[in-house]
């Protein structure tokens, strides 16, 4: 079974639109990018929501919460990849 983060990528992959010939990384700016459109944001919020089993405040989002596939991991599923990552992103 796919982990949180591998199914976040591939619902990335799948919706994505103009990835670089070297495909989705986990930290391509996502919306910088114009990869994905604020029509994607609410159906991403329903994915983490059902990943982490619980909702997202959306009255605590951030601009920055969605930025790339590293910082929506860290912002919004508990793993013990993202734990790491928490300590160690700037």
């Amino acid at each position: 079974m796919p982990s949180d983060v591998d199914q976040v990528r591939n619902w990335v992959t799948a919706r994505a639109r103009d990835l670089p010939p070297g495909g989705l990384t986990d930290d391509l700016p996502l919306w910088e990018g114009r990869h994905l459109t604020s029509l994607h944001l609410p159906e991403l919020i329903l994915l983490l929501e059902r990943l982490r089993r619980r909702p997202v405040d959306v009255e605590e989002l951030t601009a920055g919460d969605f930025r790339d596939i590293t910082t929506i991991a860290a912002t919004f599923l508990d793993t013990d990849a993202t734990a790491t990552e928490r300590t160690t992103a700037p």
